[in-house]
């Protein structure tokens, strides 16, 4: 995201793709529904975020650290302790709260909006932004 105002970054969105050396790039609509599947989309979205704090370490010393939004799913709260694994992540890197913005994807409502509306609260409550993400929507080739 690009703050009009002063045209700098201002936020950014972490992403997985896929260049597979056989059917080259794949976008995550071809990928994570088979991970979520069988419960392992956990594992990519703490690799995303532990990949931030590595840059983050790297920007802070630049004076060009801004925040950052990664997703996770339904599975991720069912199959891990998420919260502990982001709050450790926040901890080993230094890291801000505000620094981390948590996108729910849209496949996370379709079973139990009360246990989601439960772990929106948790995150709040932690001291975590959570955003709706809108995974799905076509912004890919």
């Amino acid at each position: 995201m690009i703050d009009i105002q002063n045209m700098k970054l201002a936020e950014c969105e972490a992403l997985s793709h896929w260049i597979d050396p056989r059917y080259g790039f794949l976008s995550p609509d071809k990928f994570i529904p088979a991970l979520e599947a069988n419960r392992e989309v956990y594992k990519v979205d703490c690799y995303v975020l532990d990949g931030y704090g590595q840059d983050a370490e790297f920007l802070r010393e630049k004076k060009k650290i801004f925040p950052i939004s990664f997703n996770i799913s339904r599975i991720d709260l069912e199959a891990c302790d998420i919260y502990q694994k982001i709050e450790d992540t926040v901890a080993r890197y230094g890291l801000s709260r505000d620094q981390v913005h948590i996108e729910i994807t849209e496949s996370a409502l379709d079973d139990s909006s009360q246990a989601m509306v439960e772990a929106v609260q948790h995150f709040h409550d932690l001291g975590y932004q959570v955003w709706m993400d809108d995974f799905g929507s076509g912004y890919f080739p």
